[in-house]
């Protein structure tokens, strides 16, 4: 049975120019696909270049190369206003940060009634755009009074939940999720992940989630891609990847999540990395990983390995694991 992908990137790159002509490959050659319906988790260290990958796919940056396929549509070349408008109705975005995407001088009405406002192509009377902005309020736990507050007015949670209202406003069929629990308080967090979780079920949302917490990516994920310094370590369903990880840097990065058994936790060998990331602007010639791995061989040094299949399925870009 084949696969329904409602996102498929080919080879997309990302550089940002900086003085001295020396450019910064944010994204480098990132090649994955999103299920209809599902959740593709993204992780990896901070600076990695998983937020770029998703303000790319979005149309925040344009592409510096490859291909942005949406619903067998190439949406990868210059865009007009025209064309970001119809692409909000298809794809949106949960920031990080609830409160700094959030306009304080802007009620909560007129937050969620923004993408209506702006898009030539919906009409809505006076009426009609209440009456919606309260069913969001309501489908994301929040009640009529909050319409007209300030950002401000709410805590963190609150003002989370605003921004899914946001998004969810332009009926999208992808939603980015860009680290949406990182800054709120861990009691906070299970909430949002649940009201996700059930967003999806209610309207067969396709979500990529952005996060460098493992146990909340493994919680909520369908396929988990593993980035490092701009491009695709390892790739595999969950269950797959989270028991049999392949590459060193996945094996180190999970090795770092806590086990709720104090016994067990104090048994296991944590994989401890040397030595810094190094610069986007002069990476490694070969694995990008060589200068940390403990695996790391000659031809590591040389020659940038591709990503192959280790198992159905299971693609690792390491020249240590036979494929």
């Amino acid at each position: 049975m084949s696969k329904d992908i409602i996102l498929r990137t080919e080879d997309l790159k990302k550089y940002f120019r900086i003085k001295g002509g020396r450019v910064v490959k944010a994204v480098d050659g990132v090649s994955i696909e999103v299920e209809r319906g599902k959740t593709l988790g993204l992780v990896g260290e901070s600076g990695c270049g998983k937020s770029t990958l998703g303000r790319t796919i979005i149309r925040i940056y344009d592409p510096t190369d490859g291909k942005l396929i949406l619903n067998g549509k190439d949406i990868s070349g210059k865009s007009s206003k025209r064309f970001r408008q119809d692409l909000a109705r298809s794809i949106q975005m949960i920031f990080q940060d609830p409160y700094a995407c959030l306009d304080p001088r802007m009620t909560v009405t007129d937050l969620i009634a923004e993408g209506w406002d702006l898009n030539r192509n919906i009409h809505l009377s006076a009426a009609e755009r209440q009456e919606k902005v309260v069913e969001l309020l309501k489908i994301v736990g929040l009640n009529e009074e909050h319409a007209g507050r300030f950002p401000h007015e709410f805590s963190g949670g609150q003002r989370q939940r605003i921004g899914i209202a946001r998004a969810l406003s332009m009926d999208p069929e992808l939603i980015v999720c860009d680290e949406p629990i990182s800054a709120l308080d861990v009691s906070i967090q299970a909430q949002v992940m649940n009201l996700l979780l059930n967003l999806q079920q209610q309207k067969g949302l396709s979500y990529i989630f952005i996060a460098h917490d493992l146990s909340m990516v493994r919680y909520i994920s369908d396929t988990v891609a593993v980035m490092y310094l701009g491009s695709i370590m390892e790739y595999a369903p969950n269950k797959e990847l989270y028991e049999h990880p392949q590459h060193p840097y996945t094996k180190a990065l999970f090795s770092a999540i806590p086990v709720a058994d104090p016994a067990a936790e104090k048994r296991r060998q944590r994989i401890k990395l040397e030595g810094e990331i190094p610069s986007p602007i002069n990476a490694p010639q070969g694995c990008k990983f060589c200068t940390r791995c403990p695996l790391a061989k000659p031809i590591c040094k040389e020659q940038p390995p591709q990503l192959k299949e280790c198992a159905p399925g299971h693609l690792v870009a390491c020249h240590c694991v036979n494929g």
